[in-house]
């Protein structure tokens, strides 16, 4: 018997948990957060009762055997442990959306990943940009390879996303072979990866599919000739490398800073212009996780007033920025043309220091994502009042519709899940077998 239950994460873009389950051994897959507005950030969640707060709030869900026994009890749960089948989770990439509630999770469960997204993870668990905890008992798996937990074997597909180490997987039982895409993209700066995992899974007996793309317009996927998308991640390089070289002040950059290979190839192209990026000390340690040669400073703001604070201090003894260049606020200010700043919205203030200065601000996948987070109308507010030029040069990170159909063509599956959209309905393919669009809660065996 192989079985699919299906948590949340259906008709929304995030929170997807998605239960393989064998006479065994159930194998469930990602784990982020669901409904995350439900989160009001002037309410704190209770030291050591996040998961009952999350449970509670409709954020994480309400699972038999994941959660530690006494928070699980509590919810009038079983534990870790205390089920008929042994259960693990496999994570697809580290957005939030896909493993913010990793740490709730009783610190036994075995949790798999890429070897890259294993070294991301630790690294903002490194940099305190984790919810709750760390989790202990993650195991690294290259891309490519399989293991086998009870009766269910599991391989790592790398996919293209921007974040790094993203992947989807190739979940076999002794019914068939289940394909789960994760997030994906083909504008990124590798659309082979993508395509690579299509070819891989092709004939898989059920595909899960992401479809954030199609989630807002009426989109008529049969009719898709091609991709409608001009700009990529090398178009935004050379737009980088351009406005490196023509402007006459400091250019200050809003990255979404899990997007590393993208300030790695900033480091790199806007080496003719002169310029040097000033990372600040999350953004430096995940690039210096991944390319370790790479040559930037580390930002912080007064690093010659020795009340730098302590998180600053703290940021900065991490083993990969140990011995790396500091710049601060007094050297972008007297020659502001040899650097690219960038920052996290959380410290936006600091443009107030520096908007003498600064000639272009590019706002590009960091936070405030879109026009639905409260923040957004805020943070543009706060850049016209201070009469900062600015530019949005996003470009998000999901497959735009043509590629859905497209992957799911190749794949040619028997069975159609598409999911993590407010309308999956509308990705259709003339090579799935059949559609099928799972309500929260909906079971289905794959051998029917």
């Amino acid at each position: 018997m192989t079985k699919l239950k299906f948590y949340s994460g259906l008709r929304e873009i995030g929170g997807t948990l998605v239960g393989v389950e064998t006479d065994s051994t159930i194998c469930y897959f990602d784990f982020g957060f669901s409904y995350a507005e439900r989160l009001d950030s002037k309410v704190n969640l209770r030291k050591g009762r996040e998961a009952f707060d999350y449970v509670k709030l409709g954020v994480l869900n309400s699972v038999d055997g994941i959660y530690e026994p006494e928070v699980a009890h509590s919810l009038g749960l079983k534990g870790y442990g205390e089920t008929d089948k042994e259960a693990f989770f496999i994570i697809s990439h580290m957005h939030i959306d896909h493993m913010g509630g990793l740490g709730c999770l009783d610190q036994r469960m075995p949790v798999y990943m890429s070897s890259d997204s294993a070294k991301l993870y630790h690294e903002l668990g490194v940099m305190g940009e984790l919810e709750v905890r760390e989790h202990e008992n993650v195991i690294p798996v290259d891309y490519d390879g399989s293991f086998t937990f009870g009766d269910i074997k599991v391989t790592c597909v790398q996919v293209d996303h921007d974040v790094i180490g993203a992947c989807g997987f190739l979940i076999e039982t002794s019914e068939g072979k289940i394909c789960y895409t994760g997030d994906y993209r083909y504008h990124g700066f590798h659309p082979e990866i993508s395509a690579a995992f299509a070819k891989k899974c092709k004939g898989a007996d059920l595909m899960i599919s992401e479809g954030v793309t199609i989630s807002f317009a009426d989109v008529d996927m049969l009719s898709l000739e091609g991709p409608v998308r001009e700009r990529s991640e090398w178009t935004l390089l050379e737009d980088m490398k351009n406005a490196a070289s023509s402007e006459e002040g400091l250019i200050v950059i809003n990255n979404y800073n899990r997007n590393v290979e993208r300030i790695h190839r900033l480091i790199e192209g806007l080496k003719e212009s002169g310029r040097v990026l000033a990372l600040e000390p999350e953004q430096a340690d995940y690039v210096a996780a991944f390319y370790p040669e790479d040559e930037f400073f580390v930002y912080i703001p007064e690093a010659d007033n020795k009340n730098t604070g302590c998180h600053s201090e703290k940021r900065l003894s991490a083993p990969n920025l140990i011995g790396r260049v500091i710049v601060d606020r007094k050297k972008l200010m007297e020659n502001p043309v040899r650097y690219i700043l960038q920052q996290d919205y959380k410290n936006s203030y600091e443009l107030f220091d520096l908007m003498d200065v600064i000639s272009l601000y590019v706002h590009m996948d960091g936070a405030p994502l879109g026009d639905y987070d409260p923040s957004f109308a805020i943070f543009y507010s706060m850049l016209d009042n201070s009469g900062i030029h600015y530019e949005r040069w996003g470009l998000g990170g999901h497959a735009e519709p043509y590629y859905l159909r497209k992957s799911v063509d190749m794949i040619e599956p028997k069975i159609l899940v598409p999911l993590h959209s407010f309308r999956p309905e509308q990705l259709v393919s003339e090579h799935a077998g059949k559609i099928i669009l799972p309500e929260v809660g909906d079971e289905i065996e794959l051998n029917e």
